[in-house]
């Protein structure tokens, strides 16, 4: 068996495995000296955990929402960075192990690299995505530093994806007082007014999943 795993067709699986066992025992090191490295990588991490998603919008057709569904849908705004990404290379590594054990017992042989990685990967991510999301429920929410994004009136966003209409939000990036980036959807406080791609607006309004917005006048 340990032939198997450590096979030249599984060295990308042997390397997502052995990633794994060494966050564990990073994250063990860290807990002894009272350093985290699951907040770490939440704290410093580019991608932005605190999105404006529910459990609605984030089953939603990504391409209707950008970047904020899709990271919705992978589950990036329930877990945090450190568990989803344990959660994604162990989901990798299984996938792509079953996959060359059932194909060599079966043919004697396995498919090539290309292959097995791929389905490998979009395996993980559908297992991540719906292993994820029941897992997010059962974690406790971490406390952070950031403002509660219902507190957002009157800070400047860009609209980063879409065309914001009247009762057709579009998404809009903005930075807090914490100098964190938040992902939102807004739409035009006035029926008449159209937010392309590019424009800053100021929120002024919570509507439940998306904020009303005038436009930014410099």
């Amino acid at each position: 068996m340990t032939a198997f795993l450590l096979a030249d067709f599984n060295t990308a699986f042997s390397i997502a495995f052995g990633t794994v066992i060494a966050l564990a025992l990073l994250e063990g090191l860290g807990m002894l000296i009272g350093l985290s490295l699951m907040s770490l990588l939440d704290q410093f991490s580019p991608i932005d955990l605190d999105l404006e998603l529910d459990a609605d919008i984030a089953d939603a057709d990504i391409s209707g929402g950008g970047i904020t569904s899709l990271l919705g849908w992978l589950c990036l705004n329930r877990l945090p960075l450190l568990i989803w990404l344990v959660l994604f290379l162990t989901s990798f590594a299984i996938s792509g192990y079953s996959l060359n054990f059932i194909t060599l017992n079966i043919t004697s042989s396995v498919l090539p690299a290309l292959a097995v990685n791929s389905v490998a990967f979009v395996s993980a991510l559908l297992l991540t995505r719906y292993l994820g999301a029941p897992l997010g429920r059962l974690l406790p929410k971490n406390e952070s530093s950031a403002v509660s994004n219902n507190s957002f009136n009157g800070i400047i966003a860009k609209i980063t994806i879409g065309t914001a209409k009247h009762n057709n939000p579009a998404e809009a990036a903005l930075v807090d007082q914490f100098n964190q980036k938040h992902y939102v959807m807004v739409s035009p406080d006035d029926p008449k007014e159209v937010f392309t791609q590019g424009e800053e607006v100021v929120l002024v309004e919570k509507q439940g999943n998306f904020w009303l917005a005038v436009r930014f006048t410099h």
